[in-house]
């Protein structure tokens, strides 16, 4: 059950090095109890044990959308979440994460049959090239001045 008056935060990886969610523990070592009274952080698998995705009002996700089970994972944290907040590069830009979509015709023969045994998307794909996207924060790793300016508007 959701505490009163606090929002439900959720904090996400998808196809990463997941420097954002590291550098954000970074951020938390000093910002986070004071946070702690107007949130309740209900997924973030690099400190939490106990997680669930529903009824979120902010999500903040790092990461490319590199297969089928990643394009399932947004569109259901997008379904469970009100506000959607594209955390790095790699969510912004797909790249560096996304690479292989810069390669030549060759490169790509060469790891087609890799991309389906995984079940690969053609593409990699930003976020907002698969879900809604309702803010970002750029960087690689990202800022903690644009962190915390973006991620307060929405306490």
């Amino acid at each position: 059950m959701a505490e009163p008056n606090k929002k439900r935060v959720g904090v996400f990886s998808l196809t990463c090095d997941e420097g954002c969610s590291i550098f954000l523990t970074e951020i938390f070592n000093h910002k986070l109890v004071p946070w702690l009274e107007k949130i309740e952080l209900v997924y973030f698998l690099s400190v939490k044990d106990q997680t669930e995705i529903a009824n979120l009002d902010v999500a903040l996700v790092e990461g490319v959308v590199t297969s089928a089970r990643d394009k399932e994972e947004i569109e259901k944290i997008r379904a469970n979440t009100k506000i959607l907040i594209a955390m790095g590069s790699c969510a912004i830009t797909a790249q560096p994460s996304g690479q292989r979509n810069t390669f030549t015709e060759e490169q790509k023969e060469n790891i087609e049959e890799h991309l389906a045994i995984y079940n690969f998307l053609p593409k990699a794909l930003s976020l907002k090239e698969a879900v809604k996207v309702d803010d970002e924060i750029p960087g690689c790793p990202i800022s903690e001045d644009l962190f915390v300016k973006t991620f307060e508007k929405y306490l």
